[in-house]
């Protein structure tokens, strides 16, 4: 078997998006006058002059307070942990048109990159003087105390009027943040444009509870923070603030706190990233790599081994070499093989009888050493014991044997008696003449026959009007004399045979068919030395078809006698056969991606990279292993970063991949990128130690790369931004050795 990758570390990103500069709405909220003039053409008409109607219409839209449906996901989620230092936080609402209802800043400010009117900022500990835990905490203050304002803050400047009278009185809640801060942390009115796109389609990393995150063509508005989380361990608070009725940030002459409008906050936990990225874990697996490149699972020798060629034979072939404790007490050498290996395994010859009764009927001589081949011995042995450990299996299969046995006990003591009663088998031809011999047999009857022989003839007319006949029986012939087949011959329903499996029977076979699978079977029995699987490797096998069936075969020995449970045994083997696809076979990843990533994407496909290939099971076994089982050996590969849908950011090195804007291409990986975070003029470290994007500068530099000649829109802009997971893909030739 060889590997070879067609793709390292590229992004992959499959949802379908299509991102949006905005969504503008047909008429923003506030308050308009509508004045309607009429005039006639003959000045000289009395009355042709009328005065003008004047009529104040407001068109109102979310304000101080926002609907919790409206919230269709937040990134990173609420109270999460993890690390985050790479990520812009972001928001994603409902109501499309939402950020675009109303103006920025107040009216004297020129907005004509369409700013939003809603911005979300990120704050740490210890940098909102209310909150210094960056706990989410803010202060409740009536909308009339807003609008009348404090002289210990500078608040928003809004049009009373405007404002529906009902609302004056309810609550809403305000963040104080200090100026300086906001100075730092909020881009210019030119820049936010680029904070605030549409998107539709495409998949939610972390949508709120009741909230489906499919990918759909459903429109949504999404707003991002230009303020990445430290690379240290600390909580942050984002909070999607009100930027209506404010001036531009600046430096503050009076020094005052600004008083926002806090529509929706979170808290989350951003930690240093533990051990390698992803793309550097996954690479490992490439050719190249030595132990850790993906190969077949087997303990190869070394090239300098000196060991003999039939010894390395066995070794390429799975089979390691065990101490074997004999029955007799003798300890010796055997091989030992697992059911997984590196080729496709022989097939095992079976009983007559389709079923192994013991193990040592599967010890297997080994010509070459003169030792003994263990593996499908010990399989039997592990089936047996996983099968007595479970009291509750075993009690069903011993259940569904007896009751086996029961109805094949009946059906032979009602052949017997059959026979005794029509003297043979009964024939659907009128009845043979008697021989001499069978006729002096016949008048030498029993009681009991004699009184069968009454029933044969009219006495059994005579009886019936009188014994009466069950109305829930089937009606008997009137007469027998012709043709004794006309007789019902039917065993009883009790002691017929079931039209479809027990319960017991459908039970015991969906136990086997887990274990065929190899749940519960020790690791060890499954990976015998440890240098089979090292750490940070991955290993392909074949699924021994012999090892399982020997491995079934020890779970049903309980209580079974070859020739007693002909019956039982064949049930069990038609319920197996409907009981889903055998393994043929699989992979091991052993390292650091199970823990880190415990949603990892595995994908197998065939060698057209178009049929995937149908997984039987996905488990951990342990911190860092994962065992996959498939229903035949994939020709190609993939590892990807689990999808988590759609965010923003840089990669682990800080920098932003540059992706096609080309009509039919958008999106398309250009295989360059740009970076950003360790560029100072594109990411600025404010005074208070956060690390902002400069988003005009950023924008202009990511167009000379994608657009040249001509800037980037908001939607452009998010194209970029869009952090993709990444991927490997590897592909195998020769894996039928």
């Amino acid at each position: 078997m060889t590997t070879h990758p067609t793709e390292q570390s590229a992004p992959a990103d499959d949802t379908p998006v299509a991102f949006y500069d905005h969504l503008l709405p047909g008429i923003e909220a506030g308050r308009y006058r509508i004045t309607v003039e009429q005039q006639l053409p003959a000045e000289q008409l009395p009355g042709a002059r009328l005065d003008p109607v004047e009529q104040i219409v407001d068109v109102r839209a979310a304000q101080f307070r926002l609907d919790p449906a409206w919230v269709h996901a937040v990134y990173p989620a609420a109270h999460s942990q993890g690390p985050f230092n790479g990520l812009l936080p972001h928001i994603t609402l409902n109501p499309t048109a939402l950020p675009w209802e109303r103006e920025s800043f107040t009216a004297g400010v020129q907005n004509p990159g369409r700013a939003p009117w809603l911005a979300l900022l990120l704050f740490g500990e210890g940098e909102l003087p209310g909150d210094p835990n960056a706990l989410g905490t803010t202060a409740s203050v009536t909308i009339r105390a807003l609008l009348d304002g404090d002289a210990a803050v500078s608040g928003p400047v809004l049009d009373r009027d405007a404002v529906d009278p009902t609302l004056l009185d309810t609550p809403c809640q305000v963040v104080d943040v200090p100026g300086e801060l906001l100075a730092q942390l909020l881009p210019q009115p030119s820049d936010l444009a680029f904070l605030a796109h549409v998107r539709t389609g495409g998949e939610d990393a972390a949508p709120v509870e009741g909230q489906d995150s499919r990918p759909g063509q459903d429109a949504h508005a999404v707003i991002t923070t230009a303020r990445f989380p430290g690379a240290g361990r600390g909580r942050y608070v984002a909070h999607l603030v009100s930027l209506e009725g404010h001036t531009p940030p600046g430096p503050q002459a009076d020094g005052k706190p600004v008083r926002l409008v806090s529509l929706h906050s979170w808290t989350f936990t951003s930690c240093p990233q533990s051990g390698d990225g992803f793309g550097r874990l996954a690479g490992r697996f490439t050719p190249g790599n030595g132990e850790h490149s993906a190969a077949p699972l087997c303990q190869a020798p070394a090239a300098d081994s000196g060991l003999p060629e039939e010894l390395g034979t066995l070794l390429e072939q799975g089979m390691v070499p065990m101490t074997h404790i004999t029955e007799s007490g003798e300890r010796t050498l055997a091989w030992y093989s697992g059911p997984f290996l590196p080729r496709v395994a022989p097939e095992l010859p079976r009983p007559a009888d389709g079923h192994f009764p013991d193990a040592d009927g599967l010890l297997l001589h080994e010509p070459h050493t003169g030792t003994f081949a263990t593996g499908y011995a010990c399989a039997w042995n592990v089936g047996r014991a996983l099968a007595l450990a479970d009291p509750g299996f075993a009690t069903t299969l011993v259940r569904l044997r007896h009751q086996g046995r029961l109805r094949r006990a009946t059906d032979r003591q009602y052949a017997t008696y059959h026979r005794q009663l029509f003297h043979g088998a009964p024939s659907a031809g009128p009845a043979p003449r008697m021989a001499p011999r069978m006729a002096a047999r016949a008048a030498a009857l029993t009681p009991r026959e004699q009184f069968e022989e009454l029933l044969r003839g009219d006495a059994l007319d005579a009886l019936a009007p009188t014994l009466g006949i069950p109305e829930d029986d089937e009606p008997r012939p009137r007469t027998v004399r012709a043709a004794p087949a006309a007789y019902r011959l039917d065993a009883p329903k009790r002691y017929s045979a079931p039209p479809q499996a027990s319960p017991d029977a459908r039970e015991a076979a969906a136990w086997l068919a887990k274990l065929r699978t190899l749940s519960g079977v020790p690791f060890d029995c499954l990976v015998p030395d440890q240098r089979m699987l090292p750490p940070e490797s991955l290993r392909l096998f074949h699924v021994d078809r012999g090892w399982l069936d020997a491995l079934l075969d020890g779970a049903r020995s309980l209580d079974r006698h070859p020739g007693a449970d002909a019956t039982t045994d064949a049930e069990l083997d038609e319920l197996l056969n409907g009981q889903g696809t055998v393994p043929a076979a699989g992979l091991l990843l052993r390292s650091a991606l199970v823990p880190g990533w415990p949603t990892l994407r595995v994908e197998a496909r065939t060698a057209s990279g178009t049929t995937p290939v149908e997984v039987i099971r996905r488990e951990a076994l342990g911190a860092d292993v994962l065992l996959m089982l498939f229903e035949k050996m994939p020709d190609r590969l993939t590892i990807s970063e689990p999808h988590q849908g759609l965010y923003f950011g840089v990669d682990d090195q800080g920098n932003v991949a540059l992706r096609s804007l080309a009509p039919g291409e958008v999106g398309r990986p250009l295989g360059r990128s740009v970076p950003v975070g360790a560029d100072p003029a594109l990411t600025v470290t404010t005074p208070v130690g956060a690390r902002v994007l400069d988003i005009g500068r950023l924008a202009a530099r990511l167009a000379e790369d994608v657009k040249p000649g001509s800037p980037l829109s908001p939607a452009e802009f998010a194209v970029q931004l869009v952090r993709a997971p990444e991927q490997l893909t590897l592909t195998f030739e020769g894996t039928t050795r």
